[in-house]
């Protein structure tokens, strides 16, 4: 599965987040953060093994968002179902949505509180 390992992100500068995901490394570390919270009130009882880290769901969205790579390509890479890719995408979107992050969804996803 191709991912970008967390030591990898670690090393980039602020250039980096611009060239790969097309926000700041501040836009970027407060949306892994709002995916982290809304994951933990979502699964307070018990958290559930996913296929995807969190960091990983985030940047197959922002790729999503900002290259405007088909769903279908970014499933080949990650090596896991389309269905797979859009529930992940769709979930962050409105998570995002939801706290504020994101002003508009590219999957028509919307906010729901």
């Amino acid at each position: 599965m191709r991912s970008i390992p967390e030591q990898r992100i670690a090393e980039f500068q602020e250039q980096d987040y611009q060239l790969y995901f097309g926000i700041s490394k501040l836009e970027f570390d407060r949306m892994l953060k709002a995916l982290h919270e809304a994951y933990r009130q979502e699964h307070k009882r018990k958290t559930r093994f996913t296929k995807i880290s969190m960091m990983d769901k985030l940047i197959l969205t922002l790729i999503y968002r900002y290259e405007y790579r088909t769903m279908e390509s970014i499933a080949k890479e990650y090596e896991v179902s389309l269905d797979t890719i859009a529930d992940n995408i769709h979930w962050v979107e409105r998570t995002l949505l939801n706290a504020d992050i994101l002003q508009t969804s590219v999957t028509c996803v919307y906010k729901t509180n």
